[in-house]
């Protein structure tokens, strides 16, 4: 059976901050691992740019920010998450 019976995700708790880190940088990088775009900026349907941009009517970007301790911070740990994403993409490609 396909996903239309069957779900095809897995729900599992978050147990801990760098557990929630890592999920929110996998949510913001899945558009550029799926070949959508190539930057966090560029993908239109993201909380990254509310959080960078530090407006939205949904999020709490302060909250946000302060899990990653600042918005530099938040940014920062992005980046060094995608350069070890196409570092791990390039060597399976090599």
């Amino acid at each position: 059976m396909g996903s239309l019976f069957i779900k095809n995700f897995r729900r599992k708790p978050i147990l801990n901050k760098e557990h929630f880190i890592n999920t929110i940088i996998y949510t913001h990088r899945n558009p550029i691992h799926h070949g959508f775009c190539t930057s966090y900026y560029e993908w239109g349907y993201t909380s990254f740019n509310e959080i960078t941009e530090m407006k939205s009517e949904l999020i709490e970007v302060e909250k946000a920010l302060k899990i990653f301790g600042s918005k530099e911070r938040f940014i920062e740990k992005h980046m060094e998450n995608l350069d070890k994403f196409y570092h791990t993409y390039d060597m399976e490609t090599s």
